[in-house]
């Protein structure tokens, strides 16, 4: 499956691949779901998820991520911001 990555330096999407087998999801009515962190591919409830800063759908959703790829993202973001 091939979503998009947000590369900080280009200001642009990149395609970023993930397992077909992965669960990835932006959004879930089931919170109880069992879903891939798109990078790292843990298993979490939806619930627990949060929301990725950089793996967008086309029209800007972001998919749900474990707690730790959402610390690296946010660490990234902050020093992108600070370039």
């Amino acid at each position: 499956m091939i979503l998009r990555k947000w590369n900080y330096k280009a200001h642009e999407y990149e395609p970023f691949e993930v397992p077909d087998d992965w669960n990835c999801k932006t959004y879930c009515t089931d919170m109880s779901e069992i879903v891939n962190c798109p990078h790292c591919g843990a298993r979490l409830l939806f619930g627990n998820s949060f929301t990725s800063l950089e793996v967008h759908t086309a029209t800007g959703m972001g998919y749900g991520i474990c707690g730790k790829c959402h610390e690296a993202e946010v660490k990234r973001n902050l020093e992108a911001m600070h370039e």
